[in-house]
């Protein structure tokens, strides 16, 4: 690649394309802070190759190389069009945060999962009759709002915080039977409980059950994902 400048018109298309791939992003993955530059132009290179309509204004193609976008992305965080921290890269008024209709959404989901106790529902179908799309869902569970700790097995927070403490509390030896007595859960449920805590004692849970809360550690598009339906009263039979 020839270092010099850049042809203005590839310039004014690079740009083009580079804010709308972060308006793009932040519609798609609402609690995300920031994206990572790699995934930045990729994006950029994905709309690129969409062809637009003949004599619409952006059907000039993107000829630039990489190293030649990411010159375009430093110049437009120099002059305040983008905001740079490291190798991160977001809109300057993009704040994180769902809007307030999926935030009640959210919230009517939570509510419905903490009235399940122990013994959550699949949490997609809850999600989908509420209408919050996946997305949000692996976005919730990046942030640590939602613990997911097995398939179809999630657990908001707070309640998962107050069974590690009720678990960590017991004493004697320790069995999915005896768990699933004590939680009034199924046992499904408790074996999940058991396999969570003891990886996260050996410190190898897996990426997508880690918590981080949204005062402590920026949400980014690192997205995860997971799964499946509807909310029930704790009092309810034990299952084996």
């Amino acid at each position: 690649m020839t270092i010099g400048a850049i042809d203005p018109e590839q310039r004014q298309v690079a740009q083009r394309l580079i804010l709308a791939a972060l308006r793009r992003f932040h519609r798609e993955q609402p609690l995300a802070v920031d994206i990572r530059l790699d995934a930045l132009v990729s994006r950029v290179r994905a709309a690129a190759g969409r062809k637009p309509p003949p004599r619409h204004r952006g059907s000039t193609p993107l000829t630039l190389e990489d190293p030649e976008l990411r010159r375009v992305i430093d110049d437009m965080a120099a002059d305040g069009r983008l905001v740079r921290t490291e190798r991160r890269i977001r809109l300057p008024d993009e704040n994180p945060g769902l809007d307030p209709e999926m935030e009640a959404r959210v919230e009517r989901l939570l509510e419905g999962l903490r009235s399940a106790g122990a013994e959550p529902p699949r949490i997609e179908g809850i999600a989908a009759r509420l209408g919050i799309p996946p997305n949000v869902l692996a976005q919730l569970r990046t942030a640590g709002i939602l613990r997911s700790i097995g398939p179809g097995i999630d657990y908001p927070a707070d309640v998962w915080s107050s069974l590690t403490a009720r678990v960590q509390s017991m004493r004697g030896p320790m069995s999915v039977a005896r768990l699933r007595d004590e939680l009034r859960t199924s046992r499904r449920h408790a074996e999940a409980i058991l396999a969570a805590l003891e990886r996260s004692r050996r410190g190898s849970a897996p990426g997508r059950t880690r918590s981080r809360s949204l005062t402590e550690d920026r949400v980014s598009d690192r997205s995860a994902d997971s799964e499946q339906e509807n909310g029930t009263s704790s009092e309810k039979p034990h299952s084996d």
